[in-house]
């Protein structure tokens, strides 16, 4: 049985730590949005020691990252522990957790990027369904458009069972045509090759895969997903979703050869899986919120995402 968080609801408390990159030393005064939304919303905050600790460019030491994250979901005052940036450093300590813990204490927890680590980590080893959703710097913050923002607190707040995932603009894009339901899993690609083969990787077999990435050339999103076909993660999976690949072209140097679209055909079409591409997800605007470990139906044809499991514990 899957060890499903509450809902969120006004009065309760979010936790925000940093598993990865450390926070500016101004952050309270720089987050004030982020502050002033969550309490807008009836909201109380506590954050962890990870929110201001600096270790070189981490949020302090392993050991230190680590205890905060076992510390909030022991913490009874916590109902969500949302992740404050990505950056690095979750694989780091991955294999440190006291997965007992969060089994035994589950709670909304929530990020992207390098936090793409714990969200598939934490089902895989605690069975305890996490959120791929905005992280606290974007919480509040100008730049972030209004249907990301109601469409991430719906998620933490309301039920999800049948609800419908697709892009706002309708510009997603099919690949390969189908259907199919399983598991979501996935998160940024970098971070899914780094952990392949481990028994923390995000296992692919019989789900429906997300992918994203941000910074990377096409060859360099090459390299990663030749990991997974090596590691046979491809081939294992239902379907596959690709959203956004930010800021991922080719350089100067490297004019004339393949895009990013090109490489990640390269390696689906010839698997014949349902799949999509350009999903709202990812390191741009609009941002869809989305379930891991959550069984899901994927239709390329019409390029949605159905929730057909609930994601929250019955109250």
């Amino acid at each position: 049985m899957k060890n499903k968080p509450l809902r969120i609801k006004p009065g309760d408390t979010i936790g925000i730590i940093n598993p990865s990159f450390k926070n500016p030393q101004d952050s309270l005064n720089r987050y004030q949005n982020m502050i002033s939304e969550i309490e807008k919303r009836g909201y109380k905050i506590k954050f962890g020691k990870s929110f201001f600790a600096e270790e070189g460019y981490l949020a302090g030491s392993d050991s230190l990252r680590k205890q905060d994250i076992i510390d909030m979901f022991l913490d009874d005052e916590v109902d969500a522990i949302i992740c404050m940036r990505g950056g690095y450093g979750a694989s780091r300590i991955v294999d440190e957790i006291d997965y007992e813990v969060i089994k035994k204490h589950p709670k909304i927890f929530c990020g992207f990027s390098d936090i793409t680590v714990f969200l598939n980590a934490f089902y895989r080893q605690a069975y305890m369904p996490t959120i791929h959703g905005l992280v606290g710097i974007y919480i509040g913050n100008s730049k972030v458009d209004e249907f990301s923002t109601n469409d991430f607190w719906n998620f933490l707040e309301q039920k999800t069972l049948g609800k419908v995932l697709k892009n706002p603009n309708d510009d997603a894009k099919t690949l390969i045509g189908g259907v199919c339901k399983g598991e979501l899993v996935g998160g940024n690609l970098s971070l899914l090759a780094t952990l392949a083969g481990s028994e923390y990787e995000a296992d692919f077999t019989d789900k429906i895969v997300f992918i994203e990435e941000v910074t990377e050339e096409p060859y360099q999103i090459d390299r990663y997903l030749s990991s997974l076909k090596v590691n046979k993660c491809l081939e294992k999976a239902k379907g596959f979703v690709f959203g956004y690949f930010t800021d991922c072209n080719k350089s100067e140097s490297r004019q004339g050869t393949q895009d990013v679209i090109d490489v990640i055909k390269d390696y689906v079409l010839s698997l014949g899986k349902p799949t999509i591409y350009n999903f709202a997800c990812g390191h741009s605007f609009p941002f869809v919120t989305l379930p891991i470990g959550i069984e899901v139906e994927l239709d390329a044809y019409k390029k949605t995402i159905t929730i057909t499991e609930e994601f929250y514990k019955d109250e």
